[in-house]
């Protein structure tokens, strides 16, 4: 049921996705004034903009006319204009603009500027939170924004962003990326010959964090620091890959040269919408840039590997030959995962 049930789901999207901070876009998506974007997943419909003053906004994705979806896509515009009736609001969400507003009582209605959402800044990304009473996004990370700051995320740009839709449950995608116990079966032909040792584990309030070594091997060092602006870093993260799993669908994995952005968005219980987004810091070039690039390969790698090993062994879900899931050591994110989810839905 808990993968495979529509009421469950439901559930989810109400008590979590919609009471939790999300990413919904990035700053380059808003970076000129007048620009705006729209994003709409899991019961989370909201246009972000900017405006002339370069200041950046979020509101509900609702006019409040008739509660029509407002704007569509991205654009860049001075106002955002209802295309059914023609309510127009300004990119700081002001009405400005009502068609024959002598047919409706304005003092009667109240404010009918649009809803603004909680939104904050971090790692290039524009994250958001319906709940308006909702802790600030600092405060709900349990200090992995101070972990963060050293690698000055923001300066990290997409070589690749794409989305992709994958028919199995947005847990199950969730959980292969925090299981370190199938990378010798499913990645043998990859990554598994280059990892010598395990991931050390932190849990983090509702989050967690795996760093390991991947290809651990002398030359690495010269590597390392060719590929270190950013900083300062102490010796792990210098040369380990940082994994933040941050609840309840966001994955960060940084290192000093990259940073690989996924966001695991349900599609009713059986599919899942994968944003996934490559990243290089700006100004790369020479060996740092071959290496971004051949890191970029290679993961796009390792994703089809995992995709394939999910569409072909977690189809069956609906079995009723295992009620239960019995855990290894080595899948304890998982385990966090699920009692942060059981938390979250019985608030």
């Amino acid at each position: 049921m808990r993968y495979t049930d529509a009421a469950f789901l439901d559930r989810e999207i109400q008590q979590v996705f919609r009471r939790s901070w999300v990413v919904a876009g990035r700053e380059q998506e808003v970076q000129r004034p007048g620009s705006f974007t729209t994003f709409s997943r899991a019961g989370v419909h909201v246009v972000i903009t900017r405006d002339s003053a370069g200041e950046i906004h979020a509101f509900r994705n609702t006019c409040r006319h008739r509660g029509s979806r407002l704007v569509h896509g991205p654009g860049v515009s001075d106002a955002l204009k209802c295309s059914v009736h023609g309510w127009s609001y300004g990119l700081d969400g002001k009405l400005f603009h009502v068609p024959f507003a002598d047919g409706i009582d304005r003092e009667s209605c109240g404010n009918l500027d649009l809803v603004p959402v909680q939104h904050e800044r971090m790692a290039g990304l524009i994250w958001v939170n319906l709940d308006p009473t909702a802790p600030p996004l600092d405060d709900s990370l349990s200090g992995i924004a101070r972990e963060l700051a050293p690698y000055q995320l923001d300066q990290m740009q997409p070589i690749q962003h794409r989305s992709f839709r994958i028919p199995v449950n947005w847990k199950l995608m969730l959980e292969n990326a925090l299981d370190f116990l199938h990378i010798e079966q499913v990645h043998g032909r990859s990554v598994s010959d280059h990892i010598d040792s395990r991931p050390e584990l932190a849990l983090m309030g509702d989050h967690s964090r795996q760093n390991l070594y991947i290809a651990p091997y002398a030359w690495r060092r010269w590597l390392d620091k060719k590929c270190a602006r950013g900083g300062p870093y102490d010796e792990k993260r210098l040369s380990q890959l940082f994994k933040y799993t941050i609840f309840p669908n966001t994955m960060l994995n940084v290192l000093p040269y990259h940073l690989t952005v996924m966001c695991f968005w349900p599609d009713g219980p059986n599919h899942t919408w994968l944003h996934y987004s490559f990243c290089r810091r700006k100004g790369a070039r020479g060996v740092e840039l071959a290496r971004v690039l051949a890191t970029f390969l290679a993961s796009r790698f390792i994703l089809r590997e995992d995709t394939q090993m999910l569409e072909r062994c977690f189809s069956g879900m609906d079995t009723d030959a295992v009620d239960t899931h019995h855990l290894h050591e080595l899948e304890a994110p998982c385990a966090h995962f699920h009692k942060a989810l059981d938390r979250q839905m019985a608030r």
